[in-house]
């Protein structure tokens, strides 16, 4: 999140405050590589947003995008998204592991390397959501104790670190974070793709990037990790489908669902595909942009 322009150029975000661009990115592991890539083509095109709202991985790429909405931004997560690898992010220790099951941890892994890994690419000036200059940005977590969605970023003193950290708590693989007297978990479990807290925040045109693994069956998957996926996956499809009904709170023109497929079979922490994932993104955004040009021109024509 850290580069030498991170809060500059917001001279254009704020030119028109009746337009209210929003990314909304979803979560999905090492498939935020996927969203980079989208981001990457939206940016390319000056398609710049107002309002940034993440869960999960997704938290992560809006926190970088808010503090820099520029090409240069984006280009500096894609850098480095391709540095990223398991042993950076999580204990690659199997033995500490296995003692954290065996004596009742809430987890697999714990938090402090991830932690340190986005700690360390946090501008220095960067610690809470009031910092942020160029752009809304909205991370969104789920209370552990009441399962209700939680928006971080409503108020400006809140930590954007312990907010990213709430939000990417996946149950068993990380243990829930507490903040401020509660605890959290990833803000996935409740809502995938939150359309509703762009809508809920003023926006006026939404782009929604989905690279979620939901409805999806993987009968050859085995273990009990993939079953406990598959089982949240499941859950969370439901969720989606409310999700997009806030869609509707919005003229059919101004939502744009960029929807990216692809690498099913690649496990959750396998980062060994990023520069192919940030590609086909990029693609997909492309390719939904072009579409989307396509069908202005024709609109325009059949108008006169």
């Amino acid at each position: 999140m850290d580069n030498e322009n991170s809060q500059g150029n917001s001279d254009k975000a704020q030119a028109d405050p009746a337009n209210k661009v929003a990314f909304v990115l979803s979560g999905g592991g090492n498939r935020g590589a996927l969203e980079v890539g989208v981001l990457l083509a939206l940016l390319e095109h000056e398609i710049r947003p107002q309002i940034l709202v993440g869960t999960s991985v997704g938290a992560i790429n809006a926190a970088a995008i808010a503090i820099s909405p520029t090409l240069q931004g984006v280009r500096w997560l894609e850098k480095a998204w391709r540095q990223v690898t398991k042993k950076a992010v999580l204990p690659d220790n199997y033995m500490a592991m296995a003692l954290r099951v065996l004596t009742g941890g809430s987890s697999l892994f714990n938090n402090k390397r991830l932690k340190d890994f986005l700690r360390a690419r946090l501008p220095e000036k960067i610690r809470q959501f009031a910092d942020i200059k160029a752009a809304e940005l909205y991370i969104t977590a789920a209370d552990l104790h009441t399962g209700e969605l939680h928006i971080f970023g409503i108020d400006p003193g809140e930590s954007i670190l312990d907010s990213i950290m709430a939000s990417t708590a996946f149950p068993l693989l990380l243990s829930p974070w507490e903040y401020q007297g509660r605890q959290y978990v990833d803000g996935a479990l409740v809502s995938d793709l939150p359309i509703s807290v762009a809508v809920e925040m003023k926006a006026t045109e939404i782009y929604a990037i989905d690279v979620g693994n939901r409805g999806r069956i993987k009968k050859s998957r085995l273990g009990v990790l993939h079953v406990i996926r598959q089982v949240l996956d499941a859950s969370a499809y439901k969720r989606f489908i409310e999700d997009m009904g806030w869609a509707s709170k919005l003229p059919k023109d101004r939502i744009h669902y960029i929807r990216v497929d692809g690498f099913d079979e690649v496990g959750i922490w396998d980062f060994g595909h990023t520069a192919e994932m940030i590609e086909k993104g990029h693609q997909t955004g492309v390719e939904y942009l072009r579409q989307l040009s396509s069908r202005s021109r024709s609109q325009d024509e059949k108008a006169t």
